[in-house]
């Protein structure tokens, strides 16, 4: 720890001496050593990934998230997520820019997800009983993920799913991605079950809302998570199925205690009315991602710092 101190001190002493102010100092040695963080070779500083949550359209916060932290040059070694996490997660790891990201929340519609969110959709479900299909937006997937394999992306990736058949909780680490995307977000009792390998396959964020322990898995050594959280008190469910989806988020809330708690930094995004399938307001959603994640920036890269120093002292 001795030479941990050093470090500082010797990083503290560069500062320009007209920094007088303790703030001023604080933010030019963060500035400092973060440059050395993200200028160190990829084998000799930690390994970084990301886990992103669930959350319907509220998800997309995480582009806001992901532009953040790519301009203050965040390493993202490997990277997971879970249904809209999946979906910002896969095309990022495929090596869209953010921009396109952007663009992909401002002109995405119900259609591009299932021909059958429409009223004429809707009536097949209430006279035949049958769930919508979401194999449009496989489809669409396949165009915007160039038609890639998970272990093909630029970045290591996984998402999860669910069989509704065992209960059993599908983590895809290869494979069609989008296939895997699609299962992922394929919200249950909403869409039917996704067919694959003998397998009926409905959103991952019923066992795995937060993909903390997946990106570990993946060879994260410090992890960030990304959860975007729903304020409920003003909005009550007006539909069948903004009940259902309802009932499914605050289960999934649930299950991030314990994933949160396996998270070496947690970016908390509030998005307030904005249910589950409100595309219309997805730039919202990643406008209050940037905003967060702009925030708890200084927090972030200071526990990363140290947790790096530390890192290395220990594999000296």
């Amino acid at each position: 720890m001795k030479k941990v101190f050093l470090i500082i001190i010797l990083a503290f002493a560069a500062l320009p001496v007209f920094a007088n102010d303790t703030d001023k100092q604080d933010a030019l040695l963060r500035d400092f050593l973060w440059k050395e963080f993200i200028n160190t070779p990829k084998d000799q500083r930690v390994k970084t990934g990301l886990a992103l949550s669930a959350g319907g359209t509220r998800g997309f916060a995480h582009v806001g998230v992901l532009e953040v932290l790519e301009n203050a040059g965040t390493p993202v070694d490997m990277l997971t997520g879970t249904s809209m996490g999946a979906v910002i997660g896969s095309g990022y790891a495929a090596g869209l820019p953010v921009s396109r990201l952007w663009e992909i929340g401002e002109n995405i519609r119900p259609d591009n997800v299932s021909k059958d969110l429409g009223s004429t959709g809707l009536l097949k479900l209430v006279i035949g009983g049958k769930l919508p299909s979401s194999k449009n937006f496989e489809t669409f997937l396949e165009e915007t993920l160039q038609g890639k394999n998970i272990e093909d992306l630029n970045i290591p990736f996984a998402c999860p799913a669910m069989d509704i058949k065992t209960g059993e909780k599908i983590l895809f680490t290869s494979g069609p991605a989008a296939l895997a995307v699609r299962a992922s977000m394929n919200l249950p009792g909403i869409f039917e079950p996704v067919e694959y390998r003998q397998r009926q396959l409905v959103d991952g964020g019923v066992v795995d809302y937060l993909p903390v322990d997946a990106v570990r898995n993946l060879g994260a050594q410090y992890v960030i998570a990304s959860l975007p959280l729903q304020d409920y008190s003003g909005v009550v469910p007006k539909t069948v199925a903004a009940y259902l989806l309802r009932i499914g988020d605050i289960r999934g809330a649930i299950l991030t205690e314990e994933a949160v708690a396996k998270a070496n930094f947690v970016i908390r995004i509030k998005v307030p009315n904005i249910e589950v399938l409100d595309f219309n307001k997805l730039p919202i959603a990643a406008e209050l991602g940037i905003r967060e994640t702009y925030r708890v920036l200084p927090m972030l890269q200071e526990d990363l710092i140290i947790f790096n120093i530390k890192y290395r002292e220990h594999e000296k």
